[in-house]
Parts: C-alpha cells; structure tokens; sequence
C-alpha cells in the first residue's frame, strides 16, 4: 500500500475568473500538477518526506503535462493495487478538474480516465477537516477547515497567499514564484500523519 499526494494549480483568467474552477471553459487549463509518491504502509516520518515532482505547463503545454501525470499514476496503480491518493479538497476539486481536462484533451476514454483517476483509495483532507473544525462544535455538524486553517491547527507550515495569485505570476511570467508559492503549500505528508495521531488521540480517550 502507498501513497500519492497531490496537488494542482489551475489558471484564473482575466476575462472569465470561473476557468480556475470550471475545467471546461475556453481558457481553463492546469499550470502546475505537484506530487509526491512512498511505496510504504504509512505516510513517511518527517525524515524521509521527499521534495515533490512539478509538472510545469509552461515548460511544454498542459496536454503533456496532464499525460506524463496520468500515465504516472496509471503506472503505479498498476504495480500498488492498494494505491491511496491524498491531497487537500481533491475529490470536490483536483480530481474532477483533472478529468475535465484530460476528456478535453483525449488523454484516454471516459471510462479509462475514470477508471485510473477514481479506482484508488481516496484520503481528502478537507473532508476530514471536520473533525478538528471549531465550527463543527459551533453548529453541531460537520463543517470543513481550509487549508491554512488545517495547517496552523497542527503548527505546520502555513502557506502565503493564494492559488489565484499563481495566475498572475503566470502572466508575468514570474514563473518562480509559482513554484514558491507550491512548494509552501505541500505539506499533505506531514498534515496527514497529525490527522492520524489527532484520530487515534481522540479514541484513546
């Protein structure tokens, strides 16, 4: 059983700011696709958490870099047949959006998409941001944390500023930044593990 953490950076267009969102408009596409895999049955010890693989659209164009990513986690699935896939709001967000881009772009059928993008367990941590929500205890009900949220919750490193910002260094060109502003973010290893220890905490008690 491993785990693969991701993450995807989408464009927010000038004339249409639902193309960050809705991967089906004219100017919709994915900029930056980050992950992370460990062939391990946990996630890895703050000692061995790795720097994440960026596939960067403007070093090629999104078809490839959408190729590379689907053929990546096609091949690893294929040899972890317990693949779980982890990441921050990927299954309102990420995963969806990555599908709707690769359909547009035929990067493989329907059904195929379907079957590599969806077929692994699935970790979201927004939905598990229930559990430690504030508001939850507020209203009763379960209601999700963002992710800086999250991440100043267990002390971890709180990223600045937001996706939307990575749009305009993309159209300055500052692409550095955008990997700046990446790298800050992926912290998905070390905030599943302190879920795990809030989890087993709270039926300890």
């Amino acid at each position: 059983m491993g785990y693969l953490y991701f993450d995807i950076e989408t464009y927010v267009s000038k004339n249409d700011t639902h193309s960050g969102l809705n991967p089906y408009l004219p100017e919709s596409k994915v900029i930056v696709i980050s992950y992370t895999y460990y062939n391990t049955f946990h996630p890895p010890s703050n000692d061995k958490i790795v720097n994440p693989t960026f596939l960067k659209e403007w070093e090629s164009n999104e078809q490839t870099i959408l190729t590379i990513f689907y053929n990546k986690l096609k091949e690893i699935h294929q040899n972890d047949k317990y693949l779980t896939v982890c990441g921050f709001n990927i299954l309102n967000f990420d995963l969806p959006y990555l599908f709707g881009r690769m359909m547009i772009h035929k990067i493989a059928s329907e059904s195929e998409l379907f079957s590599v993008l969806y077929s692994a367990y699935a970790i979201d941590m927004y939905q598990l941001s229930g559990i430690i929500s504030h508001r939850t205890r507020k209203f009763e009900k379960i209601m999700g944390m963002n992710q800086k949220e999250v991440s100043e919750f267990f002390s971890l490193t709180v990223k600045e500023g937001t996706g939307d910002e990575c749009s305009k260094f993309y159209d300055d060109k500052e692409f550095e930044k955008i990997l700046a502003y990446c790298r800050q973010e992926f912290n998905f290893e070390q905030m599943l593990s302190a879920f795990y220890c809030q989890i087993i905490n709270s039926i300890k008690l």
